[in-house]
This record gives C-alpha cells, structure tokens and sequence, in this order.
C-alpha cells in the first residue's frame, strides 16, 4: 500500500467514529411521546471485540441510574454496580486489569424533550438505513487498499479496529430509542484473489413510554477465513 492510500484509509476509517448509530430525533413510543420514570433503573451494557483466531474479549457492565426533571431538560445520573470479562488465557492480566477498571458509561448526561442526548458526539442521519450504509461505504472503500495476503489480514485488524471504536460510541437515542432495525452487506474485491466482507446490523427496540428495552449493533468484518465481529448489546430495566 502507497503512503498516500494509506493515509486514505485510514481517514476513511477514522470517519466511522462519528457515523449515527440511530435515526434523528423524533417521537417514540406507542403515545408518540417519552414517560420518563420515576424509578430507579439497571443499564447493562455486553460488549464484545473479535481478536484473531476466532476469539472474543467480552466485557459486560452494569449502572444503577434515575431520572431527573430539570428546566434545560432531563438529567441522567447513574454509577457502575457491576463488570465482569471474558478473555482468552493469554489476555488474562489485560482483562484483570478491565474488571477492576471503573467506568463512567453514559453518564451523566442531559436528554432533550425527544428523549435523546444533549450534545451527543453521534450526528444525525435520516434512520438507520442511512447509518447503515455510511458505514459500509467507509469500511468498503478502506478495504480496498490490501494489495496482498499479508496487508490483507494488517487490514482486516485495522477495520476490526475501527468497527470497534463505532461501536464505542454512545447512541444518541440510547435512553429512549427510535426503534426498527437495518442491515446490509457488502463484498471487498481485493487483489490476489482474497475475498473480503463487511457486514452492519443495528436494531433497537423500546419499551412503556419509549424506554430503551434493547439496543444492539454489530459489525462483522471477514477477509478469506478470518473473521472478527465486534458487537455491542444494551439492555435497560426498572429497579
């Protein structure tokens, strides 16, 4: 790969931090607005990242927030309860070292009159199909720059790589999501006869007043044999 193709990629792949995960704001819930609860409630959140050879590094957290009506919208406080992993041997001190590591989550954070999050790093974008295939883009055109087996596989990681850091990134309408689902495929012509994918899923589903139930996205992205899948699954109930 030319330096200049590589720069190209990798500001392609870059770009996916900042693709939507979810549609715009708008109504939601069967009343076409949000209830706000007044009790207390679980966040658990399942994240899990492929590695090579077909292994996975799972990290399951868990928050108690609430809900709290304020005059420039409604404010979501929460602390983590609870965090567990699940790692290869191999990666057993990096993953000590995960579950002793406490993490802030989505918290706090300030939720407009639609429900979603107030300065959100997510933009906006028409619905999911739109985020969908925004990401295939990117994730196609950066995988079109392996020349070889070897730079095949060096990209197939850094795509690994950069399906996880979207993953990372809070949706908007995380607390009282738009809900549906999309997906779609796409095939990566690369050079020597290796035979590259890509394939986006996201799907989301609400409860009484709008409230999140569950929200799931993954990318699995595959090159020849190896495939790595980076998924991210929340979950939310009332304490």
């Amino acid at each position: 790969m030319t330096p200049s193709g590589r720069r190209g990629a990798l500001k392609y792949m870059g770009a996916i931090v900042l693709l939507p995960a979810l549609a715009p704001a708008g109504p939601v819930g069967a009343t076409g607005r949000i209830v706000i609860p007044a009790r207390q409630f679980i966040l658990r959140r399942e994240l899990e990242r492929g590695l090579a050879g077909g292994s996975s590094l799972i990290v399951t957290r868990e928050w108690k927030g609430q809900f709290e009506a304020g005059p420039s919208g409604t404010r979501v406080t929460g602390e983590q309860i609870a965090s567990t992993v699940a790692a290869p041997d191999h990666l057993e001190p990096i993953a000590a070292i995960e579950r002793e590591r406490r993490d802030a989550g989505p918290f706090p954070a300030l939720l407009d009159s639609a429900g979603r999050l107030i300065g959100s790093r997510t933009q906006q974008a028409e619905g999911k199909a739109a985020a969908v295939r925004t990401a295939i883009a990117i994730l196609e055109q950066a995988g079109k720059s392996a020349k070889d087996l070897r730079q095949a596989k060096q990209f197939l990681s850094r795509l690994a790589e950069s399906a996880g850091a979207f993953i990372s990134a809070v949706p908007a309408d995380l607390f009282f999501p738009v809900v549906g689902e999309a997906h779609d495929v796409r095939t990566l012509e690369l050079p020597g006869g290796m035979v590259g994918e890509v394939s986006v899923w996201l799907a989301s589903r609400s409860g009484a007043g709008g409230l999140l139930d569950l929200f799931e996205r993954r990318i699995t992205t595959r090159i020849g044999e190896d495939s790595r899948l980076s998924r991210e699954t929340w979950r939310l109930r009332l304490a």
